[in-house]
């Protein structure tokens, strides 16, 4: 978790989650993402990060002072998204070789894995002033076609065949996209405000925040159409989630400031206060 100056990535220890965290200074990080060998990458005003599982940092200046999002692309090659609409991409040895400016913001970036075949390191842009997705070729920067995400998409995820989904908030409906070129591939209504996404690969199951309800809803899509699965109350306004290769739920409440930690057996773990962050 970014703690709420930027200037820290603290990291909680699963099986004891409210134990106080180890902190990894930083230098005023924006936006955070899992790395490839249980590293973190960071981006925040003029600074790209990229954090070991040791802790060890690397840093390289990034020409941009609002940046919203980064990944890695399965290629090696690390892409950043801005407030602005800029999408720089970045070699392994953290040099830029593209700076695109082609979208109205960069609100969320997903990575096709090494397991989604014919994608070709596929990387998606999500922006929510537009609601569309974008696919970009990390390798030379070149654009595909846009595609119209509903009227309010929000956040997005990736699974290990390549699928986008996304939260598709103002509408009440998540949205699947995949192929090169992309095409969507199903909407399906969920109430109550869906909002934050992931993909549990273990257990093949898409699970959705719900802000309207303070909910957390688990959608199965082996056949095409979302079957839901399961649903746990979760902590106000779960802005955030991520699930691990175990099945572990994490959920954030940048509001009340809180950390929820829900296990495979779908009993709460525990939950951990922790500063507003991101």
């Amino acid at each position: 978790v970014l703690s709420p100056d930027g200037n820290q990535v603290l990291r909680y220890d699963a099986a004891s989650i409210t134990a106080p965290p180890t902190p990894i200074a930083v230098p005023g990080l924006t936006a955070l993402a899992a790395d490839r060998d249980g590293g973190y990458l960071g981006v925040g005003p003029g600074n790209l990060v990229v954090v070991d599982a040791s802790g060890a940092t690397r840093t390289a200046n990034l020409d941009a002072d609002s940046p919203t999002a980064v990944v890695r692309a399965a290629g090696g090659q690390i892409v950043v998204g801005t407030e602005d609409g800029r999408v720089l991409i970045f070699d392994e040895d953290l040099a830029e070789k593209h700076d695109k400016r082609d979208f109205v913001r960069v609100d969320a970036l997903t990575a096709a894995p090494a397991s989604a075949e014919g994608l070709d390191d596929q990387v998606v842009v999500l922006d929510r002033a537009q609601s569309s997705v974008t696919p970009i070729d990390p390798a030379d920067g070149d654009l595909g076609p846009a595609l119209r995400a509903g009227n309010g998409a929000t956040n997005s995820t990736v699974d290990r065949h390549g699928r986008i989904l996304v939260a598709n908030t103002r509408d009440g409906e998540i949205l699947g996209f995949y192929g090169s070129p992309l095409v969507m591939r199903f909407r399906y209504p969920v109430a109550d405000g869906p909002y934050a996404v992931d993909y549990d690969d273990t257990r093949n199951l898409l699970w959705v925040s719900t802000t309207g309800n303070n909910e957390v809803v688990a959608y199965d899509l082996a056949d095409g159409e979302p079957s839901e699965k399961q649903r746990f109350a979760s902590v106000v306004q779960p802005d955030r989630i991520t699930v691990d290769d175990k099945g572990t739920v994490y959920v954030l409440s940048a509001r009340d400031g809180l950390l929820q930690v829900v296990p495979q057996s779908d009993t709460p773990l525990g939950v951990a206060p922790v500063e507003p962050g991101r």
